[in-house]
């Protein structure tokens, strides 16, 4: 028998677990486990150095809209769910990863949970820079925390873990047309002089009737899918290029995890739209010249809508700062760095007194001056 984090595993369902293990991508001339390196687009081999060339001609085609609901194509079969026993969260490692490790929080201990159901991503943003770019960026993005302590930049240096991880999201294609009508208000001014003879300016405000059709192609309307304490960090991450996706294919993933989608494409749709529809009636205000809006109204129809279930590559750090986690988040394309960092009481005294050093200077050297 063989214990597992207070699990105790037959020997059949360890031999089960060996057996899922055969489908890992071998090397072809010594046959160690292969990962995929963003340098050169290839799999590449830790051991010997050989590469495999991944096909990078296959761009992400646009899925009619009515597949969302009907499609059950479930990506099961080339993945596994995991779950870490540590921070609780929730990943896919495809079969062919080296090691189930927990992209958040870096424990080793992670327990298979169940089986993923639902679409299968049929686009990807595959991650451009390694991960020893990616620890430069990290470097460069602490030097610029003015307050962060010196001693955590240098933990920075060499953090204790650094995944790449893909975040699921839903872009959309539509063409919207839509029929509106409101009515608008435009101030102007006028003067008056009261019983005293003192001059007074008086606002006023004309509205005016508004109507008329508007036709405008949303292209790639972006909607994350995962948890909603990921929408923050992916909006600081943006832009991604989800126009030049690549072909899903589970090439990319070796060595690296990607998350299960949190929200389906129905609800990424309703959210998409909400964009759509904000973004029609700016359209639509930005060609009237007024001051005030009394009331608009909009029916925003769609057709010929389209998806791609596209993943997004981000490099998941985190480091140990006097026994507190601080997790940093970039894009695995541009090396765009979001975070928090500790701050260093010290450092912010000494800034205060800076400051108010400074503004004394200014005090004085202008009485002086009026003296």
């Amino acid at each position: 028998m063989n214990e597992v984090k207070g699990e105790t595993l037959s020997n059949e369902e360890i031999a089960l677990a060996k057996k899922s293990d055969t489908t890992v991508s071998k090397c072809p001339s010594c046959g160690a486990n292969l990962t995929y390196n963003p340098a050169h687009a290839t799999l590449e081999c830790a051991y010997c150095g050989t590469e495999v060339k991944v096909d990078m001609s296959d761009h992400a085609e646009e899925i009619e809209f009515a597949r969302i609901v009907a499609g059950n194509n479930a990506w099961g079969e080339e993945t596994k769910v995991f779950q870490c026993s540590n921070c609780g969260a929730r990943q896919i490692l495809e079969k062919r990863a080296i090691s189930p490790t927990c992209a958040f929080c870096g424990t080793s201990n992670v327990v298979e949970t169940d089986a993923i159901s639902g679409l299968k991503p049929n686009a990807i943003l595959p991650f451009l820079l390694t991960k020893d770019s990616a620890s430069k960026f990290y470097v460069k993005w602490a030097k610029k925390k003015i307050f962060a302590p010196s001693a955590f930049k240098k933990d920075l240096k060499s953090p204790e873990k650094l995944s790449g991880h893909y975040y699921p999201a839903f872009t959309f294609d539509s063409n919207t047309h839509t029929t509106y009508s409101g009515v608008l208000g435009k101030h102007y001014y006028t003067t008056y002089r009261d019983s005293k003879g003192n001059v007074h300016t008086k606002r006023h405000t004309r509205y005016f009737n508004i109507s008329g059709r508007h036709a405008f192609f949303f292209n790639d309307v972006f909607v994350q899918a995962s948890a909603p304490t990921d929408t923050k960090m992916l909006k600081k991450l943006s832009p991604y290029n989800t126009d030049g996706s690549h072909k899903y294919s589970p090439d990319f993933l070796h060595g690296y995890s990607a998350s299960v989608y949190e929200k389906d494409g129905l609800k990424c749709w309703g959210e998409a739209r909400n964009i759509m529809q904000e973004q029609v009636k700016k359209q639509i205000l930005r060609g009237y010249d007024y001051d005030v809006v009394q009331s608009f109204n909009a029916n925003m129809q769609c057709s010929n809508t389209t998806y791609k279930y596209v993943m997004i590559p981000v490099y998941v750090g985190h480091t140990n700062f006097r026994k507190k986690l601080y997790n940093f988040f970039m894009n695995g394309q541009s090396g765009k760095v979001w975070g928090k960092t500790p701050k260093s009481p010290l450092r912010i005294a000494l800034a205060v007194l800076l400051g108010a050093a400074i503004i004394a200077g200014a005090v004085v050297a202008t009485t002086l001056l009026l003296l």
